[in-house]
């Protein structure tokens, strides 16, 4: 199901078909035919991204940022979990310190999808891509190239991208790129953008007039007769978790836009998701900037409350197995003679404790002994992180390995239980993370069917083929998640990506793809090969040049 939720009230929407397609890809560079791929479709929660305008060649891919500090290590158990504030505060701008850099050295992308390829040609395919916001560090050019570009520039690590003047510049004082850049999505954060759920959103190219609005809204009077009455307690359904306080009136300065920034949709149907860089009133209505430069009416939007959950970094007194306590409170319990009994305040949703590895059954149920002294908790209440016995390479785990076989790179790996919502990160034979997923809601493939068709998570064992910093995914119907946060391919359609729409960690939940908290997505990113070039928005895995990071799921 599909929440949209207010500190105070949530909504809980009828199921529907939504978000999981394979990427279709619109060729535009010149000299380069139209591509339309193959979809491949999930239900409810998300599974691939649509990249639009991307140039020919090879699998899609998935995204890139900056890296934060990790997730705060904590030795006692935590409870960060859904929070009441509409959104996280905003940070000083990030872009500001990316345009310090002489003029000449750098190029910046002025729209979406700026393709680095890998030769000086259009027609060469694409290793990656620049977004608004995104920069890629200059090796050297100008240089003669193909595909109807006059400039183009070799880029760091490697690759080329045509510099136009219109789509990508090397002047960091563009005054059209000063102007569009307090509005791009912010990579720094786990939250690139601010998000919510439509109620039937209309998108607008500019800001409408009345008659326009009324021309496309067919609801109009009733919508604003329901809002009113919402502003005397007498509140709609349709209005449930929507903010009908007024936008900023603070005027906002936008220059001309290209017309790579937008995609082609006029509404957000109800479920589908918004994800917008802000808002503003014109005295009449309120409106939100989208992430692609459309205004969206305020009051047909709900916001998503933030959650604030993560993992547990792993290391020094922190340390495997570990119990998660998904869904709701749980108690502790107390050995009291041959029985266990609950005892003290309980280990609350989505909180963990460190286990010793001992177990006692009693009563017809297993108990299992925490760290905390004299503290059990039942083993049906728990979720338990545990640590492989050996790497995918043979090697012992919390040992040096001496094999012989490890992989190049950091050998960075994730093993993650399907049926039991839980993922270890790895590097090398130790553990560094631990956290809650939430995977596709019909668990495990059925023998013979696409997983895609039950809704399930593939089982086995695969490479992270790409990553996109922010994708929007799109369903059959037009139902979409705008703008998804942080996701990595690894399997077709099926990427690990964040899922602003819930707060469910743990819980078999996505239509086949490993739903993650924003926070836990953000680290993984960064932490994952292959790794971003700074300033780049995706990156797709070139095996005979990148190592490459390994998931593992089972049951």
């Amino acid at each position: 199901m599909f929440h949209a939720s207010t500190p105070n009230v949530k909504l809980v929407a009828p199921s529907s078909p939504a978000f999981c397609q394979a990427p279709r890809e619109r060729l535009k560079a010149p000299g380069m035919r139209r591509l339309a791929r193959a979809a491949s479709w999930c239900l409810l929660a998300s599974c691939a991204p649509q990249t639009s305008g991307a140039p020919a060649s090879g699998e899609p891919v998935v995204s890139a940022s900056a890296a934060p500090a990790p997730p705060p290590s904590e030795s006692a158990p935590s409870s960060a979990s859904s929070v009441a504030d509409p959104a996280p505060a905003p940070p000083a701008p990030f872009w500001r310190e990316r345009l310090q850099a002489p003029a000449g050295t750098r190029v910046y992308a002025k729209t979406r999808y700026v393709w680095v390829h890998y030769e000086p040609s259009a027609a060469s395919g694409w290793r990656g891509f620049l977004w608004l916001g995104g920069y890629a560090d200059v090796a050297r050019g100008p240089i003669v190239g193909q595909g109807g570009c006059a400039a183009w520039y070799e880029v760091k690590p490697r690759g080329y991208v045509c510099v136009d003047g219109d789509k990508a510049t090397l002047d960091p004082a563009d005054p059209q790129l000063l102007a569009l850049l307090p509005y791009a999505p912010d990579v720094s954060s786990p939250w690139p953008h601010r998000y919510g759920e439509s109620r039937g959103a209309q998108r607008y190219r500019e800001l409408p007039t009345p008659e326009q609005q009324r021309g496309r809204e067919w609801d109009l009077p009733e919508h604003r007769a329901r809002m009113q009455r919402a502003a005397e307690g007498d509140v709609h359904a349709s209005l449930v978790g929507v903010d009908l306080s007024p936008g900023s009136t603070t005027p906002l300065s936008l220059p001309a836009l290209p017309a790579t920034l937008r995609e082609e949709r006029k509404r957000l149907l109800p479920q589908s998701t918004v994800a917008w860089s802000r808002e503003w009133s014109d005295g009449e209505r309120s409106w939100l900037l989208s992430g692609d430069f459309v205004w969206v009416p305020k009051d047909r939007v709900a916001p998503y409350p933030v959650s604030r959950f993560h993992g547990v970094t792993l290391g020094g007194e922190v340390r495997l197995p570990l119990a998660f306590f998904k869904q709701k409170a749980r108690p502790r319990y107390k050995v009291v003679g041959d029985a266990f009994e609950p005892d003290g305040a309980p280990f609350e949703r989505h909180a963990w404790v460190m286990l010793t590895g001992e177990a006692r059954a009693a009563g017809g149920k297993r108990y299992l002994e925490t760290r905390e002294p004299g503290v059990w908790v039942q083993e049906a209440d728990a979720t338990v992180a545990r640590a492989r016995e050996v790497s995918p390479w043979g090697a012992k785990i919390g040992e040096p390995d001496a094999t012989g076989k490890a992989p190049r790179g950091r050998q960075t790996w994730l093993d993650a239980s399907i049926l039991s919502g839980w993922m270890v990160a790895y590097e090398g034979t130790t553990p560094v993370y631990a956290t809650l997923i939430s995977p596709g809601r019909g668990g495990l493939p059925e023998r013979g069917k696409d997983p895609i068709e039950t809704a399930s998570t593939p089982a086995g064992a695969y490479a992270i083929t790409g990553k996109f910093a922010t994708a929007t995914m799109v369903a059959p119907g037009e139902f979409i998640h705008s703008d998804v946060p942080y996701a990595q391919n690894f399997h077709g359609p099926h990427a690990i990506h964040v899922a602003y729409w819930h707060d469910d960690w743990g819980d078999k939940k996505s239509a086949g793809c490993v739903n993650v908290s924003a926070i836990d997505g953000k680290w993984l990113f960064d932490w994952t090969e292959p790794r971003i070039p700074p300033g780049w928005h995706g990156v797709r895995l070139e095996p005979d040049k990148d190592p490459a990071t390994l998931f593992y799921l089972h049951e």
